[in-house]
């Protein structure tokens, strides 16, 4: 479930069962101080404009539709939506839809791919507004490297995942290609993330991870970055 406040439309994150991929209203502390009533008519107001954009969203996504799309982007952040917030609490959950839809056979390949270069236009979108909103970066702020799994050719959950740590300002995340093992070591002994996060999409995709994960252990302490993987194999417990 994806939770997000009714009134300050702010995305709280995801809370059980995370597989079902609706979306749960309440209010966040703060705003619960100040409407104590969920009920209240501009509360129930503002949590049906999140419902019409989540669903007006994927529909343009079907459609491919992305001046829509923009028509959504600007009318959820005129809104006072983050913009991160609608990669996340939106697009993000929309993907993980499509790829449960292309999973279980109920859409082809080309309506995975469309929909994918759909949703990567979405995020041009919206970075241009966060870009715009941008304040200036926190100096010493610890450095995260993100990649796919080898064989993980999409690239849009890195994409938002380093957004999402720019908006929060508490590290500089780096996307980094697919390289070779050799050549990733050299990366991070002279970057020093640390923490290096992984998107794995298939678990076929595993022995890549665990090959790096390894590379990780024979790097001297001082540049050994904690290893994270996530991405839908994780997610879909394959």
């Amino acid at each position: 479930m994806l939770k997000w406040c009714s009134y300050c439309q702010r995305f709280q994150g995801e809370t059980f069962p995370f597989e079902e991929l609706s979306v749960t209203y309440g209010l966040c502390r703060r705003c619960e101080s100040e409407h104590p009533d969920i009920f209240a008519s501009d509360v129930v107001q503002h949590s049906e404009l999140l419902r019409r954009v989540y669903n007006s969203l994927y529909e343009a996504g079907r459609r491919n539709d992305i001046r829509l799309a923009q028509q959504l982007v600007e009318e959820a952040i005129a809104a006072n939506f983050k913009p991160v917030d609608i990669l996340l609490g939106i697009l993000a959950p929309l993907l993980y839809k499509i790829g449960e839809q292309w999973h279980s056979g109920t859409i082809t390949v080309a309506d995975e791919h469309e929909f994918t270069a759909f949703s990567e236009r979405v995020i041009e979108l919206i970075e241009g507004s966060m870009r715009r909103g941008r304040t200036r970066r926190r100096k010493g702020a610890p450095r995260y490297f993100l990649m796919n799994a080898p064989g993980n050719t999409h690239t849009l959950a890195v994409r938002i995942l380093a957004l999402w740590l720019e908006s929060n300002s508490n590290c500089t995340p780096t996307v980094v290609d697919h390289l070779d093992l050799h050549e990733l070591a050299q990366q991070i002994i002279a970057v020093a993330p640390k923490a290096l996060l992984i998107s794995m999409a298939l678990p076929q995709q595993l022995t890549g991870v665990t090959a790096i994960s390894g590379l990780v252990r024979e790097l001297p302490g001082g540049a050994r970055p904690k290893v994270i993987v996530g991405g839908y194999a994780i997610k879909s417990g394959w």
